[in-house]
């Protein structure tokens, strides 16, 4: 055969020596150009919370170009609705079934029952508190119905497991929680919702907004779950371009409040301090006494280890904004101006996302010996609970992890 030729030690020495010629010539780069750089980095990772931003400074300040594009309607099969409204529910949905990772749901069925609680909470027990922004009657009626709004919706699905992965919680069960409360809130959602506005004397009919969430949610994103598991190039191009694919859908979630907001600026600057100021307190006491509620069920009555503890705590304390501006956008129009039902949403959504990050940054080097003693034992008894068998680590909580930017719901 033929002899092939292998380069010399001093070839090879050569070159290396040439490369780190070129390197020590390259100029490092300038203080403005690391800025930009950071800035750059900042901006995509915190992309939905700057985007909801901006849509309440533009939708107060300039809401021509935002009404006009709310005034689009599209009449179908669904009635007459916004048409624009529409498209980006149902890319925000389609989007969602495509980066939503089933593989470790599984594993948490062994914590059934943190997961049973965990769901019992998103579902049924947390919309109740709801109700007590109610009685604060410096709120604007329409800030009272968005409160019902958002704390009537499930889990969040992305965000969520973000920052249940930041904070070495399991991310099974985080998982377990996203996936369960989004499918089974499409059909729980329009009744409890009902029966929360039909306390405060308000009336809506739950059955054609059940039809319209199964089209508008379900159907998108089971589309998008489907040609995720088809489709290996899908998966590998979503791996490649995660952030791109989030951004996307936080920029069509942002759209929604814009133009909610655009169409209601005569109301929203008709507002008082007191209510913006009312509005911001009951956000924050809401999420605290969320946080706090599932702390104390989890740690003392439930005896959770640690990982399972941060799972449920943070997924059953938040709630998904996309679902929330979907059903705003069938809200009746006897209900309110949407850009004041909207803004409650939009506050809450954001006091969440500063908070629970901040909780799982001081969580994140926690460590626990043995799971707390409880008042229940996992197989249902009324006894203290003993050192329980700890769920098998998830392969994201054994690779170590890197704090990851907030995704759109």
């Amino acid at each position: 055969g033929a002899k092939v030729e292998r380069p010399s030690a001093a070839s090879t020495a050569a070159g290396v020596a040439a490369s780190m010629c070129e390197a020590a010539e390259a100029p490092p780069p300038s203080k403005c150009e690391r800025w930009c750089a950071y800035t750059k980095a900042m901006c995509l990772k915190h992309f939905l919370v700057i985007g909801l931003l901006l849509a309440i400074i533009i939708g107060a300040s300039a809401p021509v170009l935002g009404a006009t594009i709310a005034s689009w309607k599209m009449c179908g099969a669904l009635g007459c609705v916004g048409g624009m409204q529409t498209i980006c529910v149902v890319v925000i949905f389609f989007i969602t079934g495509l980066t939503l990772k089933t593989d470790e749901v599984k594993k948490a069925l062994r914590a059934w029952p943190e997961a049973s609680y965990g769901i019992l909470a998103i579902l049924f027990i947390t919309p109740l508190l709801a109700l007590l922004p109610r009685e604060l009657s410096f709120l604007p009626r329409e800030f009272q119905i968005g409160f019902i709004l958002f704390c009537s919706m499930p889990t969040t699905i992305n965000s969520g497991v973000a920052l249940v992965t930041a904070g070495n919680g399991n991310v099974a069960l985080a998982l377990l929680l996203t996936v369960a409360t989004n499918l089974l809130g499409v059909f729980t959602v329009p009744f409890f919702l009902s029966l929360l506005l039909n306390v405060s004397d308000i009336k809506i009919d739950p059955g054609p907004l059940l039809v319209k969430l199964l089209l508008m949610i379900l159907l998108p994103l089971a589309v998008g779950k489907l040609i995720r598991d088809l489709s290996k190039r899908v998966q590998a191009f979503l791996k490649r371009h995660k952030q791109l694919v989030s951004n996307i859908s936080a920029l069509f979630l942002c759209l929604i409040p814009w133009m909610k907001l655009s169409e209601s600026n005569t109301a929203l600057r008709s507002l008082s301090w007191e209510a913006i100021l009312g509005l911001l307190a009951c956000g924050l006491v809401l999420h605290l006494i969320y946080l706090a509620l599932n702390y104390s069920v989890m740690h003392w009555l439930l005896g959770a280890s640690l990982s399972l503890k941060k799972a449920v705590v943070v997924m059953a304390s938040q709630k998904t904004l996309p679902m929330a501006m979907t059903v705003l956008a069938f809200f009746p129009a006897a209900l309110g101006e949407p850009g004041l039902i909207a803004i409650p949403c939009i506050v809450t959504h954001l006091t969440q996302i500063f908070m629970d990050a901040f909780l799982v940054a001081k969580w994140a080097a926690s460590t626990e010996a043995a799971p707390p003693r409880a008042l229940l034992r996992d197989r249902g008894r009324w006894r203290c609970l003993g050192q329980r068998e700890p769920m098998p680590e998830t392969q994201g909580e054994q690779a170590g992890r890197k704090e990851p930017g907030l995704s759109a719901v």
